[in-house]
């Protein structure tokens, strides 16, 4: 080795002197190398000039924002023409070719300035698109404006002096939709002008009630911020002011393609002061060349015993520690310090590599490890079963989980494929109607006998395997058919308010009827009257009940007597109570008053009392017990006699979608809602029950004190009664007649709409819905429109109706009585 070193060394001595000889004419070559670096250095001024290129791009682009028609588009593109901007201040060249130049370049003010002219230009596109917008929809109202002016002036109905007075507005629409067209100031002002002229003369002509209208919504659509005219000034000068914002950016983009001339300039008159400078650098660098070459000669000698033992004593520590590293010793390692730039630091680094390449390589065995032991984890674990099949469609691994859902023991015989496992278990019929091939992908269903609805889903492997994922979906299944029967249970509530809408007109005329031979004093059908007069009770009872199932009733709390709202109810529990079931109710003699929405506390303890009725198998006993606990609250104590609830169904009664009687109908709703509407009401909701002893549930309500109710009579005696149905309007007419009132009759809107303009009255009565254009809340519009004041009163069958009857309007909810008549009035 030593021998070795020592001619390498005598070759360097060589190598050193020819190396000199070699260098000085390297250097030559250095000098016309170093001409083309300078040239290189030209790039700075190609970048600058390439950023004034962007600069002219982005004066060039900056116009496509006065196309845009969107917020969002505006925002967008300004913003990438501010990008070019931030690229172009970014990457504008610092370096300075002449010191004597202001430090201060300018190039920073002028895109400031062209950031504030694209920021002016985005502002005025966004207003120009706000300001079209609301322009073109103006001209849609005033398009829509003409067409109506148009119709009726064509008509044959109206008098010259209606189609004159029709042409004015259609000239007056004209105007305003010339003003949206006009291309400049001064042509919006002329058509304004000749506007103005028109509704001058318009002043001296009586306008129909049509046409008021009309010009009430053409001057809507003209003046005010908003109006044609106005709207139409402020888009031409957003215009001025996007054009202004342009010709600024153009002239910042010129002023910046100034800026990357003048820096040009300057690089090249550098760049020739540069190539000066280094030819005299070499020219040194010659010199020093040569006197090295001689200095190299004589310390190569010296360094060659220094260098021998170097290399020896490096070499061998190496050597050693890739022996242990070999044994195993990950521990085996060399000082960083040691080691230059030649072959001995080539060495020490090699080793190291090779010491990091054998860490590596165990932690990623640990982490292959940990990731194997996370997968047999989660294979182990999850819910639904899995099963890996090859190519050729066998099985070759599974989990737990496959054999539980398949509900097959641990000692099953294995099978080949997919299939073969589902043919051992419960699902063996349903196998044979489908075809699940080893090439099988997408996802199947299967039911066994039982029910179990089992989801097959197969995926492909890289190398044309399958796995096969086994999920019992019956539970999801269970609550798809529960909503579905949801969805029908609404289907008829909504059945349920119609008829109920259609009935309360047929019981209105006969509780009128009634009334009237009751008030005329037939002495010998007051038998026959008091059994209309039930059977109307009745029959109105049950439609309340019917609005309240199909949740059209008027949610609106108030002051309700218990004892009255409970007794109300008996007849309607008993005609659902089974055979031989009874009911006993036992009220309070004082009455217990709570502020609560009738309707919502009726179907919540119909459901309650049905739900016990349910509980019973054969012969039963239901009791319902009204009392007052304390001194602020009522209690109803609802008990049966039933099968009770076992502890795991009391636990999850109340839970919504729960629910005992899947294949009775039974969607798990009921008490979830009446639970619900108690405790929103301020009350508690408790329930007691044990299996095979009954169920007791307890609702307490907060006590309120009942409102007193007014009633107060008109002293005028002039009524409009506009009803649509003859039998309805007979039966409220004989009412008023017999209130003192001197009624006028029409039954479509538009005849009672010219009824109230030619006419006086004190009262009118309307139904909501009149079968035409015109309904009862126009003529209560209508009738607030003259000098005197009319009380109006609205009437529906549906008493959901009353949420859109205006404040100062009452609501009479059909049938219509006596009583309910004067109360309102």
């Amino acid at each position: 080795m030593r021998g070795r070193l020592w001619a390498a060394l005598t070759l360097l001595s060589v190598a050193v002197l020819s190396a000199s000889a070699v260098t000085w004419v390297a250097l030559q070559r250095v000098d016309a190398r170093l001409q083309d670096l300078h040239q290189e250095t030209l790039s700075q001024v190609a970048q600058a000039i390439d950023l004034s290129k962007r600069s002219s791009d982005l004066a060039t682009t900056a116009p496509y924002l006065l196309n845009q028609r969107s917020n969002f588009l505006i925002e967008q593109e300004g913003a990438k023409l501010l990008t070019v901007l931030d690229r172009v201040r970014t990457d504008w060249p610092e370096t300075r070719f002449d010191s004597a130049q202001d430090p201060q370049t300018p190039v920073s003010d002028i895109l400031d300035s062209m950031t504030a002219g694209v920021s002016d230009l985005v502002a005025a596109s966004r207003s120009l698109d706000t300001l079209q917008a609301q322009l073109r929809e103006r001209t849609v109202v005033l398009g829509v404006l003409r067409n109506t002016a148009t119709t009726a002036t064509a008509s044959p109905d109206g008098d010259d002096a209606a189609r004159l007075i029709w042409w004015s507005l259609q000239s007056m629409n004209s105007d305003s939709l010339n003003a949206a067209y006009a291309g400049n100031l001064i042509g919006v002002g002329e058509e304004q002008r000749h506007y103005l002229r028109q509704r001058e003369a318009l002043n001296e002509f009586p306008l129909n009630a049509q046409q008021e209208v009309f010009l009430q919504q053409l001057e809507g659509a003209v003046w005010g911020v908003t109006g044609i005219f106005e709207l139409r000034r402020l888009e031409l000068s957003s215009n001025l002011e996007a054009q202004n914002a342009l010709f600024r950016i153009r002239h910042d983009a010129n002023r910046i393609n100034e800026l990357a001339g003048e820096y040009a300039g300057q690089a090249e008159a550098f760049l020739a002061g540069e190539r000066v400078a280094s030819s005299r650098t070499i020219w040194g660098a010659r010199m020093s060349v040569a006197a090295i070459s001689a200095v190299s000669l004589a310390l190569a000698m010296t360094a060659a015993i220094y260098v021998s033992q170097y290399v020896t004593f490096n070499i061998t520590r190496v050597s050693a520690a890739m022996v242990r590293l070999a044994n195993g010793d990950r521990a085996s390692a060399l000082p960083r310090r040691l080691g230059g730039k030649d072959e001995i630091g080539d060495l020490f680094r090699s080793f190291r590599s090779f010491r990091a390449n054998a860490l590596r390589l165990d932690r990623s065995n640990r982490q292959l490890d940990q990731r194997n032991a996370l997968f047999e984890k989660v294979f182990t674990n999850i819910s639904d079963g899995i099963a890996i099949a090859d190519a050729t469609g066998r099985v070759t691994a599974r989990n737990p989980a496959f054999l539980k859902i398949l509900k097959l023991s641990d000692d099953s015989a294995e099978a080949a494929s997919l299939v073969d496992w589902l043919h051992q278990g419960r699902f063996a019929e349903a196998a044979q109607g489908i075809d699940l091939r080893h090439d099988h992908r997408g996802h199947c269903e299967l039911v066994s006998s039982d029910g179990q609805v089992l989801d097959i889903r197969a995926s492909k492997l890289p190398d044309d395997g399958r796995v096969w994922l086994l999920a019992d979906v019956t539970e999801r299944r269970k609550m798809s058919d529960r909503l579905q029967q949801i969805d029908r249970i609404e289907t008829l509530g909504k059945v349920a308010g119609d008829t109920a809408h259609d009935f309360a007109n047929i019981l209105s005329t006969i509780r009128t009827h009634a009334h009237l031979l009751e008030t005329r004093g037939h002495g010998d059908a007051s038998e026959s009257l008091d059994a209309i007069g039930n059977a109307v009770d009745f029959g109105a009872s049950l439609t309340d009940r019917l609005l309240a199932f199909a949740r059209k009733q008027n949610l609106t709390p108030e002051v309700v007597d218990l004892s009255a709202l409970i007794e109300g109810m008996a007849d309607l529990v008993e005609i659902g109570l089974k055979p031989n079931v009874t009911l006993d109710i036992a009220l309070p003699m004082m009455p217990l008053q709570v502020r609560v929405d009738p309707g919502q506390l009726e179907s919540a303890l119909l459901n309650l009392l049905l739900n016990a009725n349910n509980a019973i198998e054969d012969v039963g006993h239901i009791k319902v017990t009204l009392d007052q606990l304390g001194t602020d609250q009522a209690r109803i104590l609802i008990e049966d006699d039933g099968h009770g609830m076992p502890l795991d169904v009391l636990d999850r009664a109340i839970e919504p979608f729960f629910t005992t009687r899947e294949g009775e109908g039974g969607t798990g709703l009921g008490l979830s809602i009446v639970y619900g509407f108690i405790r929103q009401t301020g009350g508690h909701f408790n329930i007691e029950s044990a299996a095979g002893h009954g169920t007791q549930i307890e609702v307490l309500l907060p006590l309120a004190v009942a409102d007193q109710v007014h009633k107060h009579l008109p002293s005028a005696n002039a009524c409009l009664l506009v009803e649509d149905d003859p039998k309805t309007r007979a039966s409220v007419e004989k009412l008023l007649v017999e209130l003192g009132f001197d009624v006028t009759t029409s039954d479509t809107g538009h005849e009672a709409m010219m009824l109230l303009k030619h006419n006086q009255f004190d009262l009118l009565i309307s139904d909501l819905d009149l079968g035409g254009t015109i309904d009862g809340l126009d003529l209560v519009e209508a009738a607030g429109w003259g000098p005197h004041h009319v009380k109006t009163i609205i009437m529906s069958g549906k008493s959901s109706a009353k949420k859109g009857v205006p404040e100062h309007t009452a609501f009479i909810e059909k049938p219509v009585t006596s009583n309910t008549l004067a109360q309102a009035l």
